[in-house]
């Protein structure tokens, strides 16, 4: 009977430890993509702001095109 009471509560503590690693883990994965996520949307402003430069050279391009009566 003493047998039987050890190996629930050792299976008990086997849940237990178990249940505990997978939160940690699952806390780890988490910040780590938070992260991610983080730095692609920086990234992604940085790209935005690249291009709405790009754009206006383009048009400053375009006016001076214009002036010199080179545009198409």
């Amino acid at each position: 009977m003493d047998l039987i009471d050890n190996i629930s509560h050792f299976e008990f503590l086997i849940v237990a430890g178990s249940l505990v690693g997978v939160w940690i883990k699952h806390q780890s994965d988490y910040a780590t993509l938070k992260s991610r996520v983080k730095a692609i949307e920086l990234k992604n402003d940085e790209i935005t702001a690249m291009l709405k430069k790009l754009a206006e050279d383009i048009a400053e391009i375009k006016l001076l095109l214009a002036r010199k009566q080179i545009d198409n």
